[in-house]
C-alpha cells in the first residue's frame, strides 16, 4: 500500500499504516461483537471493574498482540512478502518443536510430517539461490 507516493506521505510510514488498519479493524468488527456478544457485555464490565488479573491479562495480551503485528509489518516491509512468510512458517515450526522438547509431550505423525516438510521449505528457499548458481556455472562452463 505505501508504494502509492500520496498515500505513503499521508500514512507516514508503515508503523502509521498498521496503526490505521487496526483501528478500522476495531470499528468494523463492533457491530459483529454486540451482535454475538452483546448480552455478555454488563457481565464482562463487571468481572473488568473487579478482577485485576483479568485487567492485567487484558492489557498485556492487546499489548502483546499490537506489539507482535507492528514487528511483522515492519518485516514484512524490509524483508518482502515471500520472505516474511517462509520466517513466519519457520518460526511456528520452532515454536512446536521446541515446547515439544521442553514439554516433554510427544508429537502426532502429523506434526512431524509437517514439521519436516516446513523445515526442509525453509532450507530449500534459504539454499536455492546458491544451488541455482551452480547449475548456471555449470551450463556457461
Amino acid at each position: 500500500l505505501l508504494s502509492d507516493k500520496g498515500i505513503a506521505e499521508r500514512y507516514g510510514g508503515v508503523g502509521n499504516q498498521f496503526a490505521v488498519t487496526q483501528i478500522v479493524g476495531f470499528f468494523i468488527l463492533l457491530p459483529i461483537l454486540f451482535v454475538t456478544e452483546g448480552a455478555m457485555l454488563p457481565t464482562f464490565f463487571e468481572k473488568l471493574k473487579t478482577d485485576s488479573s483479568l485487567q492485567f491479562n487484558l492489557v498485556m495480551s492487546g499489548l502483546c498482540f499490537y506489539i507482535y503485528n507492528e514487528l511483522a509489518t515492519y518485516t514484512l516491509k524490509v524483508t518482502g512478502a515471500v520472505t516474511a512468510s517462509v520466517a513466519n512458517t519457520a518460526k511456528r515450526v520452532i515454536v512446536m518443536v521446541y515446547m515439544a522438547a521442553v514439554t516433554g509431550k510427544v508429537l502426532t505423525n502429523e506434526q512431524k510430517m509437517g514439521s519436516a516438510i516446513a523445515i526442509c521449505g525453509v532450507l530449500l528457499y534459504s539454499l536455492i539461490d546458491d544451488l541455482l548458481k551452480g547449475k548456471k556455472k555449470a551450463k556457461s562452463s
